[in-house]
């Protein structure tokens, strides 16, 4: 009969991290090589950032996470994110706000409809206030009493230690960094990351997998109905769609868009822009991860292909962006961008390469030859730059985008607001039927 091995001094060092609750731990430890066997459930965290309307939205659900979640939460306030992580940061913060007023109704949550940003100083005067509550609950009540002054301008009388208030964020901050994130907004859950209220899905499943959830209603409802959403003029106008051909978000919002192109009452107008990171944006790392790690989860959700990727950054982007006006319509072009996203996204396919492109072009019909022809002249891509203006111009910055007259929205989570506008049309005037919104949240 052998002996059992004796324990090592590092596999009894990644025993200890295994049991522990902090998530920063128990990554140690899987580098170390244990078992996750774990001793104490693990903490559900809220990275909450003051003026922040997303974070805004995230902290009413706190009362109702508490009756509900069988495990510890913390709710750990941040300050603003680095310059890096906002490449257009009036842009981003604007567009938040309009995006939070448009979900709240929906979500049977609170947002200030004449919300303004924040006063020079508020956000310190804020964090301070909230910093070290620790009550979920208490935090919640204190939040929407400082939100409101917030969103409307104001700020009130130091509330603590404004040192100490800079101490906890700037800690606070760094285990976001060490753990894998940069946003405001997240939730934090075993090392895994779920944004704002369009991830809590995922959140929910993540949740019952611990066996850490009471029952199996979802976390937030989301009723498309009640959301924000102004009145557009009928028939609708085309709808326009920003896209990018290394952004894995934007391959899986070709691939609805498809379905949505045969109900919109005006076509869908495909822009292409050029990838941030050949506009001289820099992408930082932990954006990246979180992206693949995000898009891969909800791939699975729709059910489609994603995993085995070939970067097309550089001449695959351009060359894909060079053939693109040889398709013939919208929907040739939503086919390829659709066959070029499942390429580069789940069958590690070189578009930079002729061989590469060439499969991409063909499962599409667009002939080789015709493509071939473009590459060696050289087409310019100038029309890209174009797409990229008006894409400012709209108030947006990233893909996948849309616009449809007064309205537009960033994310592929704002599928559902397109379907809604697309239903209130079609409910007026019975031109046509539209298709089922993504079930989202």
């Amino acid at each position: 009969m052998s002996a059992r091995p004796r324990p090592t001094p590092k596999s009894l060092v990644a025993e200890r991290l295994a049991g522990h609750r902090d998530p920063l731990a128990r990554l140690r430890a899987r580098r170390l090589g244990a078992d996750l066997v774990r001793r104490r459930p693990p903490t559900l965290e809220l990275y909450y950032e003051p003026g922040d309307p997303h974070s805004h939205l995230c902290a009413q659900l706190l009362p109702a996470l508490r009756e509900r979640v069988r495990t510890r939460i913390d709710v750990r306030v941040v300050g603003e994110s680095a310059p890096e992580d906002y490449p257009e940061p009036e842009r981003q913060r604007a567009y938040a706000v309009r995006d939070a007023t448009r979900i709240a109704p929906a979500r049977g949550l609170r947002f200030p409809p004449d919300a303004r940003a924040p006063a020079p100083g508020a956000r310190l005067w804020a964090a301070s206030a909230l910093a070290e509550i620790s009550d979920p609950a208490a935090f919640a009540r204190r939040e929407s009493e400082v939100a409101a002054a917030l969103f409307a301008g104001e700020s009130g009388p130091q509330a603590g230690d404004a040192g100490r208030a800079s101490a906890v964020l700037a800690a606070n901050a760094r285990r976001r960094r060490e753990l894998g994130h940069y946003l405001p907004a997240v939730w934090q859950l075993d090392g895994d990351w779920f944004w704002g209220v369009d991830r809590l899905d995922h959140l929910a499943v993540r949740l019952h997998a611990h066996d850490l959830l009471e029952g199996d209603a979802p976390l937030s409802e989301l009723q498309p109905r009640e959301a924000g959403l102004p009145t557009l003029t009928t028939p609708l106008p085309p709808l326009e769609f920003f896209y990018s051909f290394r952004s894995p978000y934007s391959y899986l919002a070709s691939l609805e868009m498809r379905k949505l192109h045969a109900c919109w009452p005006g076509g869908v107008r495909v822009r292409p822009v050029l990838p941030m990171a050949m506009r001289a944006i820099t992408i930082p790392r932990a954006k990246r991860m979180y992206t693949l790690r995000d898009v891969k989860r909800e791939a699975d959700r729709l059910g489609a292909p994603f995993g085995r990727a070939a970067d097309p950054l550089g001449d695959g982007a351009r060359r894909c962006l060079q053939v693109f006006p040889l398709a013939a319509s919208p929907a040739q072009q939503l086919d390829y961008l659709a066959s070029a996203g499942r390429a580069v996204w789940s069958q590690g396919v070189d578009v930079a390469r002729d061989d590469g492109l060439r499969y991409v072009c063909e499962r599409v019909g667009i002939p080789w030859a015709d493509a071939e022809r473009r590459l060696a002249a050289g087409a310019g891509i100038e029309y890209a730059e174009d797409n990229r203006k008006d894409l400012l111009a709209a108030g947006l910055w990233g893909v996948p985008s849309y616009r449809v007259g007064d309205f537009a929205a960033w994310g592929r989570d704002r599928f559902w607001m397109l379907h809604e506008i697309l239903r209130r049309s079609v409910g007026g005037h019975g031109s046509a039927r539209a298709p089922a919104a993504p079930v989202t949240g």
